[in-house]
């Protein structure tokens, strides 16, 4: 009777154990992380690494889990099972014949593009670093990131950011506030997604940016290794338009001269992200900005004083941010510099920088403030 009522535990056991484990669901391989679709965004083809990581997975019969993150920073998640089973339905046998396996994996792959792809934001915006500082993330396994990265939502807001903000200074402030993301230990690949429809194409400059930003905040956030990756742009399914990202132009803009309300007054604005490299006095294209000043120079004249101020938009609550007026002041000498080139004698300009006091536009975080203002006064 002992002996009977042991072998009906034992079987009671492995039952159960058998349902639990059916229940934990197959090991996971690796965490999609995505931005929900927009027109503004080119559509996810799964290529490169992340198909070479899914078939791996596949071939293991382990899980992918998908993390979306909504225009609002809102995250949703999801797990699909890619073991390849027989005619691809979730209660069939896994597949043994390799090459019938990786034919199921190939069509799991495509269905999971489409699942990526086929419903839009909910808001028209973009929040990746809101949706990673939310989501729970399981780190020991690889973590793929696909979105372009041009968040619209604070506190990474590339249209304040203006491609000018420096990333060491946001990034230490972000880690000062306790608002970075649980990365550590995580293995990314970001894939960079493509711009699209409303929102203009980066330049090479301001991609470089948006690459360097985006790798030291991962980095910040614990993950030590971060690779990127730029698949062939693919077109947007998505109808909803998300606010676009401005893209300064090309340094050969010419700078426009302007009257202001003081007699005898003009200005030139130079604008840091079209004329200065992100976070340095140091000019993109010298002869165009030589070329964009001496259309202002021109028409001064000889007695005229001319006053070089250095600006910076407000990353921070600090009014005086040392590292902002040191850069202001650096940019507004560099300007100076090029105006005596031009001509203009050292003796008749003024070159100061304020940092993030004293700003040209009256909200301390609009990008414009990003700039070298050249006040010319022919009063005298």
């Amino acid at each position: 009777m002992i002996g009977l009522l042991v072998a009906v535990l034992s079987a009671s056991a492995a039952v159960w154990a058998t349902r639990g484990h059916r229940a934990a669901g197959p090991a996971l391989g690796a965490t999609i992380v995505y931005t929900a679709p927009t027109a503004n965004q080119g559509a996810v083809r799964i290529d490169g690494s992340a198909r070479a990581m899914i078939e791996q997975a596949g071939m293991a019969h382990q899980a992918v889990r998908l993390v979306r993150v909504d225009g609002n920073g809102a995250v949703s998640s999801s797990s699909v099972d890619l073991t390849p089973r027989v005619d691809g339905k979730p209660d069939g046998e896994p597949l043994k014949v390799q090459e019938r396996a990786a034919e199921e994996i190939a069509r799991s792959i495509t269905k999971l593009e489409d699942q990526l792809n086929e419903k839009s934001s909910t808001v028209g915006g973009q929040a990746l670093f809101a949706g990673l500082s939310r989501a729970r993330i399981d780190t020991s396994r690889p973590v793929f990131i696909f979105s372009s990265g041009l968040d619209t939502t604070d506190p990474i807001d590339f249209r304040k950011l203006g491609f000018d903000v420096a990333p060491a200074t946001l990034i230490q402030d972000l880690k000062t506030a306790g608002e970075l993301p649980a990365l550590r230990s995580a293995a990314i690949t970001f894939v960079m997604l493509a711009e699209s429809g409303p929102q203009p194409a980066l330049r090479q400059p301001q991609s470089v940016y948006r690459e360097t930003l985006w790798s030291g905040l991962l980095h910040a956030a614990g993950a030590p290794s971060v690779r990127f990756e730029y698949p062939d742009a693919a077109p947007s399914s998505s109808t909803l338009a998300a606010p676009a990202v401005a893209i300064p132009p090309p340094p050969g803009t010419p700078v426009p001269p302007r009257t202001t309300r003081v007699p005898g007054e003009k200005t030139c604005t130079l604008s840091a992200a079209t004329y200065f490299a992100s976070d340095q006095a140091v000019l993109l294209d010298r002869p165009a900005t030589l070329r964009a000043l001496a259309a202002c120079v021109k028409t001064i004249g000889p007695a005229t004083r001319v006053s070089v101020e250095g600006h910076t938009s407000a990353t921070s609550k600090r009014p005086n941010n040392p590292v902002a007026l040191r850069l202001s002041t650096q940019r507004a000498q560099v300007v100076a510099g090029l105006l005596v080139q031009l001509g203009v004698a050292r003796n008749r300009i003024d070159a100061k920088g304020f940092g993030n006091a004293k700003q040209p536009f009256p909200t301390p975080s609009d990008p414009r403030n990003r700039c070298v203002v050249v006040r010319f006064n022919n009063a005298s």
